[in-house]
């Protein structure tokens, strides 16, 4: 057996047999009924958790607890005392790429589980990140401050965050941040996220105003759009979290509008649900985008869907399918499984099979992906 194959065979019987359960990303407000906000300082999601996620961590985890705290010893949650407040990720990430053999023509046969040449293998700090806190006065005036060291310092979010006076859990947001649009997935390289423009790398100044009352969320953002122009850009989001809904228990249903310019616009439709130990999540975006750089290669609408089964309590099987369908025949599709167990409530380690998918003269986006990834965060 080639070195290639024997490491595709061992990627296969590992995402197989280990144990998963993935990052904080949609599916698990889906699966425990919560809005963003509970768990979040971000009340779009994201970021630095709140004392709520630290408190019932196990029972939104589901985490196998393998490195309990010694007795007498406190676990750190953050609070650095009643004002102060930190948080972080980080993530080590190990990726083995693989790709196909490129003819004369210069294409590779496409739609291949398992490509037969090693292009690259590499590890990195994928992501590092910090949060910051301060509750000028608590649960009324809070700073908040997203920093990426990743390859040095980058701010990510700064604004200021008011609440508690208005009415429906009401909130205001100034400041730079990640307008609200859509399912907040974690992996910035889905379609729905990069083809949309709305991923963690991209944040903007402006302002936010959203209110939540009940099982509902209705939030807009008014930023500044592209630097330099007279324009400004606009989001509006809305949803529902519904609980005890029977037969399949919560269910999620939202949609999304965005104003990115004068001559582009996206929206989003997004939906999840539980039928027994089985989540799932899709997400459809479609793109308006009448730019003159885009004659070429135009994206007309982006899709996807998530799939996760908890397996006795604490395995969580996942898989998920994207498409984006571009103009001119270039269309794109990615295949993902995956397995992350945590281990306890600030580790988690990944394994992820990726095979991407797109026209066959471009080799370089027809290729498979192998991720180990360790997680640690607070």
């Amino acid at each position: 057996m080639r070195p290639g194959q024997l490491i595709r065979f061992l990627a296969a019987v590992v995402v197989i047999l280990l144990p998963v359960l993935a990052r904080a990303e949609p599916y698990l407000m889906v699966r425990t009924g919560a809005k963003c906000s509970a768990c979040h300082t971000n009340q779009t999601g994201g970021g630095k958790r709140t004392p709520f996620a630290h408190i019932h961590a196990k029972d939104i985890l589901q985490d196998l607890d393998l490195l309990p705290i010694p007795l007498g010893v406190k676990a750190f949650d953050g609070e650095v005392n009643s004002y102060l407040s930190i948080g972080s990720d980080l993530r080590v990430r190990n990726t083995t790429t693989f790709g196909g053999h490129i003819n004369k023509q210069g294409e590779v046969e496409r739609n291949q589980a398992f490509r037969p040449e090693v292009l690259s293998n590499d590890t990195t700090v994928f992501e590092f990140l910090g949060y910051g806190q301060i509750d000028l006065w608590p649960d009324l005036v809070t700073l908040y401050a997203d920093e990426e060291f990743t390859g040095g310092a980058n701010n990510r979010e700064a604004f200021a965050l008011l609440k508690g006076f208005l009415p429906w859990d009401s909130y205001i947001k100034v400041g730079r941040m990640f307008p609200t649009f859509g399912l907040r997935v974690q992996d910035d390289q889905a379609y729905v996220r990069a083809r949309s423009g709305y991923t963690f790398q991209n944040p903007d100044t402006g302002a936010e105003f959203g209110t939540q009352p009940g099982p509902f969320y209705l939030g807009t953002t008014i930023t500044n759009g592209t630097s330099g122009d007279k324009d400004v850009s606009a989001t509006v989001n809305g949803y529902g979290v519904f609980e005890d809904v029977p037969v399949v228990r919560n269910v999620l249903a939202g949609a999304s509008f965005a104003r990115q310019t004068d001559k582009r616009d996206v929206a989003s439709f997004y939906l999840g649900s539980n039928l027994g130990a089985l989540t799932y999540l899709a997400e459809f975006d479609p793109i308006w985008d009448r730019t003159v750089a885009s004659v070429g290669k135009r994206d007309q609408y982006a899709a996807y869907s998530e799939l996760d089964y908890l397996l006795f309590d604490w395995l969580n099987l996942r898989g998920t399918f994207e498409f984006v369908k571009v103009s001119q025949a270039q269309d794109q599709t990615r295949y993902t499984i995956g397995a992350e167990p945590f281990i306890n409530h600030v580790l988690q380690p990944r394994i992820q099979y990726r095979i991407n998918n797109s026209v066959a003269n471009q080799p370089d986006q027809n290729h498979d992906e192998l991720w180990l990834e360790l997680h640690v965060f607070l």
